[in-house]
This record gives C-alpha cells, sequence and structure tokens, in this order.
C-alpha cells in the first residue's frame, strides 16, 4: 500500500514537472526545427512502466489535459497521445519494461504514431495536401531527439525507484 502511494505522488510530482519543463523551458526551443515532446515521453514511460491498462488510462488523461491547456485541435492531443499509451502498453507485454532496445523503438513508434496523427488532422483541417517528404524528416529527427531524452529520463526514473525499494526493503526487514 505504501509503495502504490509513494508512487502516484511520484507520477503527480514528473507529469507536474513535465508539463512545467515542456511549456516553460522547451516551449520556443527547436533542434533542427523539431521540438521534444516531454509530454509524449511521459506517456512512453508511463505505459512502458505499468503496461496496457495504466498506460492508456494517463496517456488518455494527459492528452485531455493537453488538449484543455493548448486549445487547439479539440482532441488531437487526446487521439495521438492514447493511441501511442495503448500501442506502447501493447509493446509491454511482449518485452521487458528494463529492456534498453524496447526504449528506442517504442520512442520511433510513438514519435510516429504522433506525426501521423497531427498530419491527418492537418490535412482534415485545412484540406492541403501535405508533404510527405517533411512528415518523414519530422519523424526522424523528432525520433532521435525524444530517444535521447527517454533513455535519460527512463535511466534516471529506473535508479530512482530501485533506491526507494531498497530503502523500503531496509525499513521492513527491520
Amino acid at each position: 500500500m505504501k509503495k502504490n502511494i509513494l508512487a502516484f505522488i511520484y507520477i503527480l510530482l514528473f507529469v507536474i514537472l513535465i508539463y512545467f519543463a515542456q511549456t516553460c523551458i522547451i516551449s520556443d526551443n527547436t533542434l533542427f526545427g523539431v521540438k521534444p515532446n516531454l509530454i509524449l515521453i511521459s506517456v512512453i514511460i508511463v505505459s512502458l512502466w505499468y503496461g496496457l491498462y495504466a498506460g492508456t488510462i494517463y496517456s488518455f488523461i494527459i492528452g485531455f489535459i493537453t488538449d484543455i491547456l493548448y486549445y487547439s485541435n479539440i482532441g488531437m492531443f487526446t487521439v495521438a497521445y492514447t493511441i501511442s499509451g495503448i500501442i506502447i502498453g501493447l509493446l509491454y507485454h511482449y518485452n521487458q519494461r528494463h529492456s534498453r532496445i524496447s526504449i528506442i523503438y517504442a520512442t520511433f513508434i510513438s514519435v510516429t504514431v504522433f506525426e501521423m496523427v497531427e498530419c491527418i488532422y492537418y490535412i482534415a483541417l485545412t484540406s492541403h495536401i501535405f508533404n510527405l517528404f517533411y512528415l518523414l524528416k519530422q519523424i526522424l529527427i523528432s525520433s532521435i531527439l525524444n530517444i535521447v531524452i527517454t533513455y535519460i529520463f527512463y535511466e534516471l526514473l529506473l535508479k530512482f525507484t530501485e533506491s526507494i525499494d531498497s530503502k523500503i526493503r531496509k525499513d521492513s526487514a527491520l
């Protein structure tokens, strides 16, 4: 019980930190025309960490909150994050959460899904033809950037939770 409450508190703090970093620190900074998507990274980490159901619920809630906060293309973030959460949650069943290679392809798949949903929304709202090469460039550069950031966050979270687990085991052993 104590472990579940601590996990919930850490996830809540993680979400607040992610939104703060995304809106205040990264909002205008780009690398090769691409911004890292820390909110998508949080969906990837939670879905890999907790699996399909928790990842889907988390991604739906985070997408809905993002839609409300950004006021653009209502429903786009909810759909994109939820689909990403479902796909990554399904990957959780076939891979171990500590696998480093799962982080890489989970991030690549999530970025691809997110960019494609964004492209579909753009086409549906504007009725313009979309440049496929631009989409591929966005997917490639966003994937590389987000893979590096996801890997760093995932490793930090893994070490942090291992230290918490060892403290809890010490306390319960006493």
